[in-house]
C-alpha cells in the first residue's frame, strides 16, 4: 500500500540508476526474470527505468545487451547505462579492477565498437560513466555524444581542474545539463587544501550545468547532505537508488533463487538495508528502492514537491 506522502505525488518515478532488484540482476538475469523484477518496481511506483550495467567485461557484453535490447523493444525498459569500464582504479568501487580499460588503447576501443553497434536503431545505449582525467576522454566523449549516448562523469579522482574541464567539455557539446553519477561516492573527496572534483560540481550546480545524482538511503550521503543540496540546488538533483539484486524492499522475497550479484560481483542480502560484496564490508549498491526514500525524505522534512521532482528528473 502507498503512503499517504507518497499518494500526494500525480506522476510515477524514473530511476536512471538501477542495477536491479529483489535477486534479479540487469548485467546477468535472464529476461523472465527482469521482467519480473520491472513489474515488481512498477507496483512501487517506478516506472521508467534504465538499467545499470556495472563493469562486465567485452566478453560478456553482447549478451547482456542482447537481453535488455528485447525489455527496450517491448518498452519496459527506457534504455541502458554503462557504468564503466571506463573508471579510475583506485576508485573502482565495486566495480573489478582488473575488468576496467582506458579508453585510448585497443581493448577500449573494441569496447566502444561493440557499444556502438548497438546503437542503430534502436539507440539502446543512453548513457555512459566514465573519469575525465583518463587518457583519451575528450575522443571518447565526442564518440558517445555522437552516437547519442550521454557521458556521465564519475568513479574519479579528478583533480579540480580536471573535473571542471570534464564538466564545460561535455556541456560545451550537448548542451545539457552533465550528469554527475553518483555525487560523494567513488570520488575523491573534497579538502580546503585540495578541493577535488567536488567542487567543481558545486560551481557548475550553480550554473545549472550539471544533473548531480544522489543516493539518499541513509548509507551512502548522509541526510544533511541531502537536505543541504535541496536548500542551494534543488533543480539540478536526480534521486536515484544505486539499487541492486541484494536490494529487498520491505516485506518483499527475492525474486529468483540465485545468490545476488551486481554483474560477475557476488553480494549478500543485507542485514541493514545496505547490499555490500560478499566477503568484505564494501557498499556495493544502494539499500532501498524509490519509494522507500521518498518516504524517508518526506519523513524527514524535506520538501515534497522537491522530491517528487528529483525522482522524474
Amino acid at each position: 500500500m502507498l503512503t499517504p506522502a507518497f499518494s500526494k505525488c500525480t506522476n510515477t518515478f524514473a530511476d536512471r540508476h538501477i542495477h536491479g532488484v529483489a535477486g534479479v540482476d540487469f548485467a546477468t538475469s535472464d529476461v523472465q526474470s527482469i521482467q519480473a523484477a520491472l513489474r515488481l518496481l512498477a507496483s512501487r511506483r517506478t516506472t521508467g527505468v534504465t538499467a545499470s550495467i556495472p563493469t562486465i567485461g567485452l566478453a560478456a557484453l553482447p549478451d547482456t545487451l542482447n537481453r535488455l535490447r528485447a525489455a527496450h523493444v517491448d518498452g519496459l525498459v527506457d534504455g541502458v547505462h554503462l557504468e564503466g569500464p571506463f573508471l579510475a582504479p583506485e576508485f573502482a568501487g565495486a566495480h573489478p579492477r582488473s575488468a576496467l580499460l582506458a579508453p585510448n588503447e585497443d581493448p577500449g576501443k573494441r569496447f566502444l565498437e561493440t557499444v556502438f553497434n548497438y546503437q542503430d536503431p534502436s539507440r539502446l545505449i543512453t548513457m555512459m560513466t566514465l573519469a575525465p582525467e583518463l587518457p583519451g576522454f575528450e575522443a571518447t566523449v565526442e564518440q558517445l555524444v555522437e552516437a547519442g549516448i550521454a557521458p556521465a562523469l564519475g568513479h574519479t579522482g579528478a583533480t579540480y581542474l580536471q573535473m571542471r574541464h570534464g564538466i564545460a567539455f561535455v556541456y560545451a557539446l550537448t548542451g545539457e545539463p552533465v550528469t554527475i553519477t553518483h555525487l560523494y561516492n567513488a570520488m575523491r573527496g573534497f579538502h580546503h587544501r585540495d578541493p577535488g572534483p567536488i567542487l567543481a560540481v558545486m560551481e557548475a550546480a550553480a550554473r545549472g550545468e550539471v544533473v548531480v545524482e544522489l543516493i539518499a538511503d541513509g548509507f551512502h550521503v548522509d541526510l544533511e547532505v541531502v537536505r543541504w543540496w535541496f536548500d542551494l540546488w534543488p533543480a539540478t538533483i536526480r534521486l536515484v537508488s544505486d539499487a541492486s539484486a541484494a536490494t529487498l524492499p520491505t516485506g518483499v522475497q527475492p525474486l529468483t533463487a540465485q545468490p545476488p550479484r551486481l554483474g560477475h560481483v557476488e553480494l549478500h542480502y543485507p542485514t541493514a538495508a545496505s547490499p555490500q560484496l560478499a566477503g568484505r564490508a564494501t557498499l556495493a549498491s544502494g539499500g532501498k528502492d524509490l519509494l522507500a526514500i521518498h518516504d524517508d525524505l518526506v519523513a524527514a522534512g524535506l520538501n515534497h514537491d522537491q522530491v517528487c521532482a528529483a525522482m522524474q528528473r
